[in-house]
Order: structure tokens, then C-alpha cells, then sequence
């Protein structure tokens, strides 16, 4: 039998690529709502196919960047010891209110997303994509 999937459900993430594994950032990472999901996947690749050539393969677009920003936008729930650059200060989780694939939904401020490195990013957005190993102990926390 299949489980359904709890969209309320939320993980505690310690990235095993963390400078400090001492004092880790930790992340509460969330799954993303359908719409949601299906919005990112369709803003995000493309097909073009040649109308003049309908036999060739159709060329592909993925915006990685963009998906993976979009992905820890809408699925960051929270964190813990994320230190401001500059200051050396904690960070406080702020979210922002916008309409998102036709939804009113909350999303991690632009603020804190421009002050994730791409490669965390990525990483966390594989984390919180890939909701059928959601419940997986996958950082071994």
C-alpha cells in the first residue's frame, strides 16, 4: 500500500557539508504544496520544439538556479545558527507574503535567500524536492 504524504510535516536538516560540524546550522525544512510544486516545475523547463522540424528533438531548458531558489523560498521553514556575514549575528527567519502559482503563500524573505551560498541552496532544495525520502534520516541527524 502507498502512504499519503503530511504537507505539514517538517524535517530538522544539519548539512553534513557544514563548516562548523561543532556548532551546525540547522534548517527546518518543509514539502512544498502541489501547486506549489507544479508551479516551480513549470517555471522552471522548457521544450521548444521546431514546428518547421517536428522529427528533431525538442531542445531543453532547465533553470536550475531559479528551481532551486524557488524550492528553499517556498520550502525553508526555519533555522537555527545562520550567521549574518558581516556582523557575525545570528540571523532571524523572516518570511514574506506574495502570490505564488495562483496561491497567497508565505516564502523565506529575499534577504535571507541572497546570503545562502548556491550550493547550499541546491542542497537543500534536493533535500526538500525529493519528498518521497522526506521522512529518511538522510544528514543522519
Amino acid at each position: 500500500m502507498f502512504t499519503g504524504i503530511d504537507r505539514n510535516e517538517t524535517k530538522r536538516y544539519k548539512s553534513p557539508n557544514d563548516p562548523d560540524l561543532s556548532n551546525p546550522t540547522i534548517f527546518t525544512l518543509g514539502l512544498l504544496d502541489p501547486t506549489v510544486r507544479n508551479t516551480i516545475e513549470d517555471s522552471t523547463s522548457f521544450f521548444d520544439i521546431d514546428p518547421k522540424n517536428p522529427n528533431d528533438k525538442p531542445k531543453m531548458n532547465f533553470s536550475l538556479g531559479k528551481r532551486n531558489h524557488l524550492i528553499v523560498k517556498y520550502g525553508l521553514k526555519g533555522f537555527e545558527g545562520l550567521v549574518q556575514p558581516k556582523t557575525k549575528e545570528l540571523v532571524k527567519f523572516e518570511v514574506t507574503t506574495g502570490h505564488f502559482g495562483g496561491k497567497l503563500i508565505e516564502g523565506v524573505s529575499e534577504d535571507i535567500l541572497n546570503m545562502l551560498p548556491s550550493n547550499l541552496k541546491m542542497e537543500l532544495a534536493e533535500v526538500i524536492w525529493n519528498e518521497d525520502k522526506f521522512h529518511e534520516d538522510d544528514a543522519k541527524n
